[in-house]
């Protein structure tokens, strides 16, 4: 499996970071993981046409994480070659489905197809869900401390390397239970420390849980701009696991 960061940073504009994305590949198989603003330009970027996609799974509707949503379905139109002949699955939390018929209502034929539909697979808000993606990997969510329908995917390739978004959260005991023992967590970490809220997470609060899950190896993103990312790794760092902060572009595989 190869899990790329697309996106590393927030809606805050910044030229080398753009907001949440990411690409898991496998067998073939291109599955888009969130997709903020800038999405389809920095999947270019690496040779990855998002008309040529398999599916979207989404840790929430915040606009930082779907922004480019609307973007796709329109672009999912306009073809490769030939236009698209097959759907275009996605799978996300409880209350995706309304949310994207609210588009439909607003941007109607430009985002529908009569090729292909849009297929929402809905994973539940209060327990734990599973979901098989094209490609053989595997999704495992559990329902995080957010808003917005906000789930932790973990994703798991046939061969068993397993990499764990953290999606937007705060301190999460679901986050922990999910990310234990896992080869690589991938985990926002957008507040600081002097500043701590109930739906974000600070450096402390990522130590807490990398202490407690025991990753084999931590990336953090979703950093905003009062947040020391030199600070936040030492912070992290001191728990004795491997820790860095993620860039647009980064590839782990496993």
């Amino acid at each position: 499996m190869r899990f790329t960061i697309i996106g590393s940073g927030t809606l805050v504009p910044d030229a080398e970071r753009g907001s949440a994305a990411f690409l898991v590949e496998e067998a073939g198989a291109r599955v888009l993981v969130d997709g903020g603003s800038g999405t389809m330009t920095r999947l270019k970027k690496i040779g990855v046409d998002v008309r040529e996609l398999d599916g979207g799974v989404y840790s929430h509707r915040h606009v930082d994480h779907c922004g480019d949503l609307v973007p796709i379905l329109f672009a999912l139109k306009v073809g490769v070659e030939l236009p698209r002949a097959r759907d275009y699955p996605i799978w996300a939390g409880e209350g995706f489905q309304g949310f994207l018929d609210g588009l439909y209502g607003v941007f109607g034929s430009w985002i529908r197809s009569d090729r292909w539909s849009t297929r929402v697979t809905e994973l539940p808000l209060d327990a734990p869900g599973m979901a098989m993606l094209p490609g053989g990997v595997r999704l495992d969510t559990l329902p995080a401390n957010h808003s917005a329908g906000a789930l932790h995917l973990r994703f798991t390739s046939p061969a068993g390397f397993v990499a764990l978004f953290s999606g937007d959260t705060g301190p999460s005991e679901n986050l922990i239970k999910l990310a234990a023992g896992v080869d690589v967590l991938i985990t926002e970490c957008a507040v600081p420390d002097k500043d701590p809220w109930d739906s974000h997470l600070c450096p402390d609060d990522v130590a807490a849980i990398v202490d407690a899950a025991r990753p084999r190896r931590v990336i953090m993103t979703h950093l905003y701009p009062g947040t020391d990312p030199v600070a936040a790794i030492e912070r992290v760092a001191r728990v004795g696991i491997p820790v860095e902060r993620g860039f647009d572009g980064l590839v782990v595989e496993g």
